[in-house]
């Protein structure tokens, strides 16, 4: 029983012994300098070296873009990035394609290429009331999609979409061009707009902010441009003879868009005819705007 008590004491003993690290000249052998050591001193100098190296290696990589060469360092990282912007992608990509087929259905809309008119008795009036094309449910889906997504500039705190068309009163109304009413809105007549006679070359204004959704030309309208405001509102300004902005530009009320012209078929002089619609029921311009 005392061997292994020896050796266990031997051994500690080991560790404790003193040692004398000498550095001596190589050709005068004169003694430069000389350090005391035990095993034990050796053991505690190694492992403190060892985890300060450890340390300073960590917080190099960490710190720097050496990580991204350290394999599987970076793995949590990246993938988590890439799932936050496959999410963000994913997202704007539905945005994307509900505004285009919102945009796509309105220039259909509006060129006539989809009827938007519920049919009516040929001897009767159209009522305007009765104009209001909700009953067809991807136009309407599409449409309620957008405006829901809009938060534009309101200029009174009133928001048309629940108060009415009369609350439109309360928005000011650029007047898009000065002149004579020369035809008066009519929807009996097939008539949805304002005609306004002005001088050849009088600039031609947008009536709120929003942005061009198309800009076109038709035989029976010319020059055509299309703009989308706040709450549901499309203005359309038709017979230009130049259109001088493009589909997807923003504009504030005001712009200079297009120049008054004659052109299309429909036209017999140098005239705007101005569409005002409120999710595509189209609406009597001189309630809302002074054209003189």
């Amino acid at each position: 029983m005392s061997t292994p008590s020896g050796e266990k004491q031997n051994w500690r003993q080991r560790l404790q012994n003193k040692y004398r690290l000498v550095i001596m000249h190589d050709k005068t052998f004169e003694v430069e300098t000389s350090v005391k050591l035990s095993m034990l001193n050796l053991i505690v100098l190694g492992s403190t070296l060892l985890v300060v190296m450890g340390v300073l290696v960590y917080t190099v990589i960490a710190v720097t873009p050496l990580k991204n060469y350290v394999s599987g360092y970076s793995e949590v990282s990246t993938t988590r990035q890439l799932l936050e912007n496959s999410e963000i992608a994913d997202s704007l990509m539905r945005e994307m394609e509900a505004r285009d087929a919102y945009l796509d259905i309105i220039t259909r809309t509006l060129k006539g290429e989809l009827d938007t008119v519920v049919n009516k008795p040929d001897s009767a009036a159209i009522p305007q009331e009765q104009l209001n094309i909700d009953t067809i449910s991807d136009i309407d889906r599409a449409l309620r999609q957008q405006v829901e997504q809009e938060d534009l500039f309101n200029l009174t705190g009133a928001d048309p979409r629940q108060t009415g068309k009369e609350n439109f009163r309360a928005l000011y109304f650029f007047p898009p061009v000065k002149g004579t009413v020369t035809s008066s809105f009519d929807p009996s007549q097939g008539h949805y707009g304002t005609d306004i006679v002005a001088k050849e070359g009088t600039p031609i204004k947008t009536c709120l902010d929003g942005t061009v959704v198309d800009s076109y030309w038709s035989v029976e309208s010319g020059n055509v441009i299309v703009i989308q405001h706040s709450y549901g509102l499309i203005s359309m300004y038709k017979h230009n003879s130049q259109v001088l902005r493009k589909a997807g530009s923003p504009v504030r009320a005001g712009d200079v868009i297009a120049i008054i012209g004659n052109t299309g078929e429909l036209s017999s002089g140098p005239h705007l005819h101005f569409e005002l619609w409120h999710n595509k029921v189209p609406i009597d311009a001189e309630e809302l705007i002074i054209f003189n």
